[in-house]
């Protein structure tokens, strides 16, 4: 990618641009400015501080700590309250501020992942050291290409850092050559990396990481717009992985996920990859996000827990859990605060106001840092769960055997079971699957269950999208909101959901790259 300025941005990547570092497990000291790639990178300390910059753009606030949680991945399971202008209303073109952020939030990780792998080598470290570092770098590189691929489609894949300002701009590159890169250097990181049990934390690269996120990838791979069925073999034997590591479980209550993730506690059983957030956003190198409060419950009262009336749940999100399903009424909040004045008190929704709930999982109630800020919090982000990894391995394993394998139900049936506040490891009526379903008939109850367990964890477009539905899923989506969506909500709603068309399964090339690249060419559509 070849950024807004070439010039300025050029100067930007060689001071090692470590600004913002948030991961108190990743980086305990202060970064560097200003410090030139040859007098760098020679200790195991400033290896570190390298590699937290190349981790610190999941925590930008157009990737996770704000766009991927919301705007960014408008689907049928949310739409933003009342938002009729911006990207807020669905409204995106090259121009767009948020998009353009976002772009070059994600090539400054690429580029920063470069710097690093071009210098690594020269460090006084040992091998071990060495290696567990480029692991963790190749991974981010590749999950930053995996991330724009899936988003811009091809984009232009540089594998070395700047070096000139004057280096011609690179035309994108065939989404399949971007792939076979993603996939050949997560398998390398596969080798490389350590175990999630020798940090006891989720916020690094871990082996059972790149084995889960792999499987996401070759089921992309074997989805739109590739559609190489063959893949589904791949992510089978990589959610398998992951499944006979003994390092993972799903946590006995599905509430405390997410109660963990407001409290910053680490669950490495079911969390395999989080981004972490810390604090309120007012020390010196704490980055905090704005999970729970853009997207959390409605609150006017900061000591509460402020919470903007954005993100609202759909008819259809709600209406997908049984009677009995517990995931339910923590996804989708049953209350809201009313505040008067400086008073905000508890109340719940009538059984009727479906559209007006909004999203329940991160509830500010249980921060433990205090005072509160009214816009950021220390909410972690959840990048990879086990229940994700269980779906990914029952999805693949329905497509390679033509049909589900019991292996296949008993995945399904342990979420479905942990959604039920049962035992997953007992069958039970009401909780399992129905035996004996077709291939399509198990493929439509798992694009259901992912829906279900995964909701406004920023995945389900991904999915939509894959499965090559976004589109005619989303114009589903208006006609059930002029039906059935009430007045004061209606209009804005259908207007966001209207604006996925054909051309929205991806996003417009950016002005800021189009503006410094001629070698690229815009998306179609757009």
């Amino acid at each position: 990618m070849f950024f807004t300025m070439k010039t300025v941005l050029f100067y930007i990547g060689m001071m090692l641009a470590l600004v913002a570092t948030s991961c108190s497990k990743i980086l305990d000291t202060t970064p560097q400015d200003f410090i030139s790639p040859i007098n760098y990178y020679n200790t195991e300390k400033e290896l570190e501080s390298a590699l937290a910059g190349v981790y610190d753009r999941l925590g930008d606030n157009r990737v996770y700590a704000q766009g991927m949680a919301c705007y960014m991945v408008f689907s049928d399971e949310f739409f933003m309250k009342n938002q009729i202008s911006g990207i807020n209303a669905n409204i995106v073109d090259a121009s767009t501020l948020e998009l353009n952020r976002h772009w070059e939030a994600l090539y400054t990780g690429i580029e920063r992942a470069n710097m690093l792998l071009d210098n690594i080598d020269k460090a006084q470290v040992s091998e071990a050291k060495r290696n567990e570092i480029k692991g963790q770098t190749l991974f981010l590189r590749a999950y930053y290409y995996f991330l724009l691929t899936d988003e811009f489609g091809a984009v232009p894949l540089k594998l070395q850092s700047t070096k000139s300002p004057e280096e011609e701009p690179l035309p994108g590159t065939p989404i399949k050559d971007i792939y076979e890169r993603i996939v050949a250097d997560m398998k390398q990181a596969e080798i490389l990396v350590k175990s999630v049990s020798d940090y006891g934390y989720n916020t690094r690269i871990t082996k059972t990481t790149v084995q889960g996120i792999l499987a996401r990838v070759y089921l992309t791979m074997a989805g739109f717009p590739l559609n190489d069925a063959s893949k589904y073999a791949e992510a089978r034997s990589y959610a398998e992985k992951v499944m006979q590591s003994g390092l993972h479980d799903l946590t006995p209550d599905f509430s405390q996920i997410y109660i963990n993730h407001v409290r910053e506690v680490f669950d490495t059983k079911e969390n395999l990859w989080e981004v972490e957030f810390k604090g309120t956003g007012q020390g010196e190198i704490q980055e905090a996000g704005t999970i729970g409060s853009y997207n959390g419950i409605t609150c006017g009262i900061i000591e509460i827990g402020y919470g903007y009336d954005y993100v609202h749940a759909t008819a259809k999100l709600y209406d997908a859990y049984a009677s009995g399903d517990q995931r339910r009424d923590w996804t989708v909040a049953p209350y809201r605060y009313v505040t008067t004045g400086q008073t905000a008190v508890r109340t719940n929704w009538a059984a009727d106001q479906i559209y007006d709930r909004s999203n329940g999982k991160w509830r500010r109630e249980y921060e433990l840092v205090l005072p509160r800020n009214q816009n950021m919090t220390g909410t972690n982000w959840p990048l990879l769960r086990y229940a994700d990894v269980l779906l990914m391995f029952a999805e693949a394993d329905n497509q390679v055997n033509g049909g589900p394998s019991a292996a296949a139900y008993n995945a399904i049936n342990m979420v479905r079971r942990r959604g039920y506040g049962k035992n997953v490891s007992t069958p039970d009526t009401q909780a399992d699957a129905v035996a004996g379903l077709s291939k399509q008939d198990f493929l439509d109850l798992i694009r259901n269950e992912r829906l279900r367990e995964l909701a406004f964890e920023g995945i389900r477009k991904h999915d939509l999208v894959r499965w090559g539905i976004y589109p005619s899923v989303m114009q589903a989506q208006v006609r059930e909101y002029q039906t059935n969506m009430p007045a004061a909500l209606r209009d804005p709603a259908i207007a966001q959901a209207q604006r996925v068309t054909e051309r929205a399964v991806l996003f417009p090339i950016p002005n800021s790259e189009l503006a410094v690249n001629p070698n690229i060419r815009q998306n179609t559509g757009w």
